[in-house]
C-alpha cells in the first residue's frame, strides 16, 4: 500500500513500458527461433521466459537463443534489462528520498514554528510586564499630580 502512494505517474508509464517491452521481445524471439532446428524456444511461453529472465538479468541458461540473430537480439535484452531494472529501482528510491525530505522538512517546519512561537509568547508576556509596570508608575504620577492639585488649591 506505502509503494502505491509513492508510486506516481512516471513510475506507471515506465512499468507499463517495461511490460510492453517484454511482450514484444517475447513475440520477436518466439519469430526468431521457434522455426530454428534445435532451438529451445518453441512456443511463446518458452520465448516469455527466455525474456523475463533475460531482462531480470537473472539469466538460468536453460533456454538460450541459437541463431546468430537471436543471441544479437539477445544481447538488445541484456543491455536493455539492467536499463530498465536501474531505471524502475531509481524511480522507486527516489520516490522514497522526497517522501523522506519532505517529512524532515515538514518536521523542521514544524519546530522552527515552535521555536517562533515561544519566543513571541517570552516577547509578550515581557511586555506586559513593561506595560503593568508603566501602568503602576503611571498610577503613582496621576497619585502625585492629584496631590500636587490638592496642596496647590488649599493655598
Amino acid at each position: 500500500m506505502k509503494i502505491m502512494k509513492i508510486m506516481n505517474r512516471s513510475t506507471a508509464c515506465l512499468l507499463i513500458g517495461a511490460a510492453a517491452i517484454i511482450l514484444l521481445g517475447t513475440y520477436v524471439m518466439y519469430a526468431i527461433e521457434s522455426n530454428v532446428p534445435d532451438s529451445e524456444i518453441k512456443t511463446l511461453g518458452d520465448s516469455l521466459w527466455w525474456v523475463v529472465e533475460t531482462i531480470t538479468t537473472v539469466g538460468y541458461g536453460d533456454i538460450v537463443p541459437i541463431s546468430s540473430l537471436g543471441r544479437t537480439v539477445a544481447l538488445v535484452f541484456m543491455f536493455g534489462g539492467i536499463l530498465i531494472i536501474t531505471t524502475i529501482m531509481s524511480v522507486v528510491s527516489t520516490g522514497f528520498y522526497k517522501k523522506r525530505m519532505n517529512k524532515e522538512e515538514n518536521e523542521r517546519r514544524q519546530e522552527e514554528f515552535e521555536h517562533l512561537k515561544m519566543v513571541l509568547v517570552n516577547k509578550l508576556s515581557d511586555i506586559e510586564e513593561r506595560q503593568a509596570k508603566i501602568e503602576e508608575k503611571q498610577a503613582k504620577f496621576n497619585e502625585l499630580v492629584n496631590d500636587l492639585c490638592s496642596s496647590l488649591e488649599k493655598r
